[in-house]
């Protein structure tokens, strides 16, 4: 049997665990530090890369504007050759088309606002063509560069280059001066050919009208070549103005008017060897004898009736220049003064000075005048005393390609101004002289009233009455 259980010891209390060691406190900022040190390090790394990047880019961009700036020096002479060559060749060529233009336009493009203005052009456009051209350079630089990185300092030098900037003077103040030929160029072409076109048309009316007048008097024959050159005037009149060269139209032009002007010249010539050889037969020769003209403008007028009569008792003949106006208005005088056996003739149609006119305006006031006398007389003139004895150069012509002769006058009784008989039938008996042409008019019943003892004064003193025509040097 066992023995009772002993009681049983309690074992003593462990020990209590020791207390924990002190944390340390720096250990937290050691990593703070380390990591602050890495970002340090890894931003360093980044700005490391960019600066290299912003480097990298430094260079290439400096190394491009070398190459540009070096090219540009290289090909800048030429370049500014080549410039400069192309506009003077244009600039030549357009004063080697403007210069002949405003030659030709002489005497055809009357208006200085559109002529001037070319020579202008031309005379600086020329200066231009010969001047000394120059080829003026300037330095380009390139900037020096240096890279700011201590750890890897480095410089790029500085680069400097001549360059030619171009010429002197420069291709746009050439290009200008021949813009501005060109244009004063077109601006006078222009004119001439619209004058072309007008005078061309005036010419071939001349030419048309002298070729119908012409026919019944000399043939057809006579005037072919005018028949020609009529008909290809208005071919090209026919195309239009803007189609018309002046170049063709006005040698045309100048063959019609010659041509109209040799024709008439030559009938004109006929008319009065044909008139002073009837003289002659008659007994009358100018050549020979004492005679003078009796001459009177201005009319018809109601007192030349009155004249009529006179010259009619006194078996006097005379010429009557007379105002185509005066003539429409009163036709049955000048067909009594046709019907006594006096010679008609032109004095203008309302007695204006006639260089004053243009050559239309001329034409009008003589060729209206013709057709007046011719339909009121069936005679037509041959002569023409221009108003005030106003004549010059291309009055005579345009007179003459109308079918008529100047004549003036070389004694003036000045009645016009006297208003007296007795002082009028005075300066003939005073200045009268074989071959005188003397000039009255029948408008004033003052000169009418002279008349009779101016023709007993001339018989007396033995001249011998004719018309105008019949004297010799009558023209003068």
């Amino acid at each position: 049997m066992s023995s009772p259980a002993e009681p049983t010891a309690t074992p003593p209390p462990p020990p209590p665990p020791p207390p924990p060691p002190p944390r340390r406190r720096w250990s937290r900022w050691w990593w703070i530090g380390a990591a602050a040190l890495v970002v340090l390090g890894a931003a360093a790394v980044v700005a490391g890369v960019l600066e290299h990047r912003a480097w990298v880019q430094t260079v290439a961009e400096y190394d491009a504007e070398v190459a540009r700036v070096t090219a540009e020096a290289e090909g800048s002479r030429a370049r500014a050759e080549d410039a400069y060559t192309t506009s003077h060749d244009a600039l030549r060529d357009t004063i080697d088309d403007g210069r002949p233009v405003y030659r030709a336009s002489e005497g055809q493009v009357a208006d200085p606002t559109v002529r001037d203005p070319l020579a202008a052009a031309l005379d600086r456009a020329e200066q231009l063509r010969d001047a000394e051209v120059a080829y003026p350079s300037a330095v380009r630089t390139v900037e020096e560069v240096t890279r700011p990185n201590p750890f890897y300092r480095e410089t790029l030098p500085e680069v400097e280059v001549e360059v030619v900037d171009g010429s002197d003077p420069p291709p746009a103040d050439l290009d200008a001066a021949a813009a501005d030929v060109s244009e004063a160029t077109d601006a006078v072409a222009e004119a001439r050919r619209q004058w072309a076109f007008a005078e061309l048309r005036a010419a071939t009316t001349e030419g048309r009208d002298a070729h119908a007048d012409l026919r019944p008097q000399v043939g057809a024959a006579a005037l072919t070549s005018l028949g020609d050159a009529v008909a290809d005037a208005e071919t090209i009149l026919d195309a239009g103005e803007d189609a018309v060269d002046p170049d063709t139209a006005v040698p045309l032009r100048n063959t019609l008017l010659e041509t109209t002007q040799a024709l008439w010249s030559d009938r004109l010539a006929q008319i009065h060897a044909e008139r002073r050889a009837a003289a002659r037969a008659d007994g009358v020769d100018c050549r020979t004898d004492k005679c003078v003209a009796l001459t009177f403008d201005d009319g018809p007028v109601e007192d030349t009736r009155r004249l009529l009569r006179i010259l009619d008792r006194k078996n006097a003949p005379a010429t009557f220049f007379m105002v185509g106006d005066n003539v429409a208005k009163r036709p049955d005088i000048a067909r009594a003064v046709a019907d006594g056996g006096h010679l008609l003739a032109n004095h203008s149609w309302d007695h204006p000075q006639l260089t004053t006119l243009d050559d239309a305006e001329v034409r009008d006031q003589l060729r209206h005048t013709q057709n007046a006398i011719t339909d009121a007389t069936g005679f037509t003139p041959f002569l023409l005393r221009p108003p005030y004895g106003d004549v010059d150069g291309r009055v005579r012509a345009l007179a003459t390609r109308t079918g008529l002769d100047v004549v003036l006058w070389s004694l003036d009784t000045e009645d016009w101004r006297t208003r007296d008989a007795q002082e009028t039938r005075s300066r003939v008996r005073a200045q009268v002289e074989s071959g005188s042409n003397i000039l009255m008019h029948d408008i004033h019943p003052s000169t009418v009233d002279a008349v009779p003892r101016i023709v007993d004064d001339l018989r007396e003193r033995d001249y011998v009455l004719v018309t105008a025509d019949l004297l010799v040097g009558g023209d003068e």
